[in-house]
């Protein structure tokens, strides 16, 4: 029998897993790991001096501080 690879892609992350099951926690550390990238990509276009940085079910919302 040939050994056969599993993938799941979640939000443009693959991961491959050795049992074809994926549990729930791999997928919100995956999920946690994509917001924490895409934190830290809007922390580089937006200076939290200025800018607040805030995650929302809908997406990110950047406002300005007063």
């Amino acid at each position: 029998m040939r050994y056969q690879r599993t993938f799941f892609m979640i939000n443009d992350l693959v991961i491959e897993v050795k049992k074809p099951e994926i549990t729930l926690k791999k997928v919100i550390v995956a999920k946690i790991k994509i917001e924490n990238e895409e934190y830290r990509m809007l922390r580089k276009k937006f200076d939290e001096d200025i800018f607040h940085i805030e995650k929302k079910p809908d997406g990110w919302y950047i406002t300005e501080k007063e």
